[in-house]
């Protein structure tokens, strides 16, 4: 042993390895260097590792073998060891293995010097960051290998209910659906994933369904050099699929329960049905439902319905069902009344089996937003968010509710909440640049909408967001070719329609009012837009007669509806009948959850005033000043502290109105008119303003509106068809 040791030594293989590893070390440092400058895969970084690795034995085979001489390279075996000179090779290796040192002593010096104090406040808020982060995973979507690519529904619908019960576990930070399902199909790598969605785990896998049968193969990785945490398959019978789930959650937990979460991690819950057949059939509703058109929550209803026939309580698909029938209502023609009556039922069915489902919560924040119910709506937001303070849905439906009220600051925050939590969602993007819309940040919402469509050319809903900003800038010019792409792209949907008789009133239009008042009764004669634009016009054109017929039969589907009962009450007005309006008009605060003695809430101030108004004319001035002292004060304040919104200055000249103040009426027009008002059919409708129709200083403001109109009408008319060509080209 000794006789090799000193052979090995003679002939330099000892410093020959030392010379080689030095020499590697540099070499992985400028590899390192070259791969972040250059932008090259990690992998490039792993490549040159192996194959230092790799030569590492030849380098010490070839050191054993073979021998400098004077006349070069020759075999150990061929050299007379009185010629040779290893001792002077091994000399020259000395130095080298010092000059080598020396600059590797150099570099790390260097590195040291260059490095952030760790002691500094900026590291600390790092560090801190960095520990925040590691508690945190992403699941991708798993990938469907089955023979039928059919069942990709079922490997996407394992991938979210994997993630829903990963979001239960105390501690852990999960990314949400719609961003990581972004990387669907991608191929980005494990690291640019990671980074984007801000995690320091990944859950991959995929799925192999055949008749009864799958096989589940799961991996969780670490983001920051691609190590393995666990993975494993799974064979097992489709009836024991929610097995799979918890086994594949708790084997996650357990995974990073040590390192990431601690002791105290909370179990994972279980599927919320035994039976696989009615999960499938979930799973293929609220796969149709994200389809978000007609035909597409008609089938997701559908599958609902076969969900719940095969297990009636199943609680998440009651959820679903109230969700499909009220978007239903909103994107296709069931009839708002009988939506709202079925939601109603099937959300109160979904709570009593689960009362902390937090999809029913929201479930309820949708319905009793449409119900105009917004403390009720409140108080689901609120339970939601203590069951799920990170569950996106609940954060963009009470951002409605929060809107309805003039609340737009707040509105803005829950969609900035929606968007830090579901960065790369296209939902929760098209939400935040609509309330953008609405809080009159234009210049944002512009860049918004355009980056939008140039990453999603076929989208229908980004041409509709784009025509609600020209409404809300007052161009209706501008607004109803927007809506008209979006009424094209998007079949079966009534709102574009509607949206359009309305910007055809403010041009003053007869005949394109009619053409889209058509085109909403050919989509839906019975659908909620459409009566909605059936009332406008009426409205509009002073048919106050026919308005009453057509509320009344409203109301008798959908009793208590506080938007009804407030056009009940103009037309009564109108027709000479103040004490029946009264009552409209009272029995509308009561449907919007007004008591007397009760504040105002900001949504009630219009019918409030028109109740003033009634009010004014019989005498009553006690219940008239309180109701103008409340709307007053509340005003002010949104005046105050919220965006110029049109809705809100119209409402101060109602005001001033009932007060009696003309030139408080006029000045709170004109700035809603710089704020986009164009409804000037409204100042000769809205009873609030009939004591001023004989005034030539009202009149004379209402021309300038109708001469505008006229304006925008040419303009719009020079840029587009005629609406039998439109209807034409359809």
């Amino acid at each position: 042993m000794s006789n090799i040791l000193i052979e090995l030594k003679r002939r330099n293989v000892f410093r020959v390895g030392i010379a080689y590893i030095i020499a590697a070390w540099l070499l992985l440092q400028l590899t390192d260097v070259l791969v972040e400058l250059l932008g090259l895969p990690d992998t490039a970084g792993k490549f040159v590792v192996l194959l230092l690795i790799i030569g590492f034995i030849p380098a010490v085979i070839f050191a054993w073998a073979f021998e400098m001489t004077p006349e070069g390279i020759k075999l150990e075996r061929d050299v007379d060891r009185s010629q040779s000179i290893t001792h002077k090779t091994g000399r020259k290796l000395d130095f080298t293995i010092i000059g080598v040192m020396a600059i590797a002593l150099s570099y790390f010096i260097y590195e040291k010097i260059t490095a952030p104090d760790i002691q500094t406040g900026a590291a600390t808020e790092q560090t801190t960051g960095e520990v925040a982060i590691e508690r945190s995973i992403a699941v991708l979507p798993f990938v469907n290998i089955s023979a039928d690519a059919d069942n990709e529904y079922f490997s996407d619908g394992l991938s979210e209910e994997l993630l829903n019960l990963l979001a239960k576990v105390d501690g852990l930070k999960v990314a949400a659906r719609t961003s990581s399902f972004k990387f669907k199909n991608s191929d980005a790598d494990i690291a640019e994933i990671g980074k984007k969605l801000n995690v320091a785990t990944v859950l991959e896998g995929s799925v192999r369904k055949s008749g009864n049968q799958v096989r589940i193969t799961a991996q969780l990785i670490k983001v920051d050099d691609g190590f393995h945490l666990w993975s494993e398959t799974y064979d097992r019978e489709l009836d024991n699929i929610f097995e799979v789930q918890d086994e594949i959650a708790t084997a996650i937990v357990e995974a990073l329960k040590l390192p990431l979460l601690g002791h105290d991690a909370q179990p994972i819950s279980a599927s919320s049905t035994d039976s696989f057949a009615a999960f499938d059939l979930y799973l293929l509703g609220r796969h149709h439902a994200r389809e978000y058109s007609k035909q597409g929550f008609e089938r997701a209803i559908a599958y609902y319905q076969g969900a719940l026939e095969i297990d009636p309580s199943f609680a998440p698909a009651y959820s679903g069902l109230a969700d499909g029938y009220q978007f239903l209502s909103d994107y296709g023609d069931l009839p708002q009344g009988e939506a709202q009556q079925l939601a109603t039922t099937a959300a109160e069915k979904a709570l009593s089996l689960d009362p902390d489902l937090v999809e029913a919560h929201a479930s309820m924040v949708l319905l009793l937003n449409n119900l105009g119910d917004y403390s009720g709506a409140k108080i689901h937001f609120e339970k939601a968010l203590s069951i799920n303070p990170n569950y996106v849905n609940s954060l963009l439906r009470y951002r409605t509710t929060l809107a309805s009220q003039f609340r737009m600051n707040e509105a803005l925050e829950m969609t900035e909440r929606a968007l830090a939590l579901d960065p790369l969602s296209n939902p929760v993007r098209r939400a935040h640049i609509a309330q953008l819309i609405v809080s009159l940040r234009f210049d944002e919402a512009t860049i918004g909408i355009q980056t939008y469509i140039a990453e999603n050319p076929d989208d229908p809903t980004p041409y509709e967001i784009w025509g609600n900003l020209f409404q809300k800038k007052g161009l209706p010019q501008n607004a109803i070719p927007m809506y008209r792409n979006a009424h094209r792209l998007r079949p079966g949907d009534i709102f574009m329609a509607a949206q359009n008789v309305g910007e055809s009133l403010n041009l003053n239009d007869p005949d394109l009012v009619n053409h889209w008042l058509s085109e909403a009764r050919s989509r839906g004669a019975d659908g909620q837009w459409t009566r909605l634009a059936e009332n406008n016009v009426l409205y509009a054109q002073g048919n106050y007669t026919e308005l009453l017929q057509h509320v009344n039969s409203q109301l008798e589907t959908q009793p208590g509806q506080s938007g009804l009962l407030g056009y009940r009450g103009v037309a009564l007005m109108h027709l000479g009948q103040a004490d029946t309006a009264a009552s409209a008009f009272r029995e509308a605060l009561q449907g919007s959850d007004y008591e007397p003695g009760k504040p105002l809430s900001a949504d009630q101030i219009y019918v409030a005033l028109q109740l003033a108004n009634v009010l004014d004319g019989a005498g009553n001035t006690t219940e008239r000043d309180d109701l103008l002292d409340q709307a007053s004060t509340l005003l002010e304040h949104i005046y105050q502290s919220e965006p110029a919104h049109a809705g809100i200055l119209l409402r101060r000249a109602m005001l001033s109105s009932v007060k009696g103040d003309l030139p408080g009426v006029l000045h709170a027009l004109q700035e809603a008119v710089e704020n986009g008002f164009r409804d000037h059919w409204n100042l000769l409708r809205n009873p609030v303003f009939t004591r001023w129709q004989d005034s030539a200083e009202f009149i004379a403001f209402h021309q300038g509106m109708i001469e505008a109109a006229a304006g925008m009408r040419r303009e719009y008319q020079i840029n587009n068809p005629s609406p039998l060509a439109e209807r034409t080209n359809e």
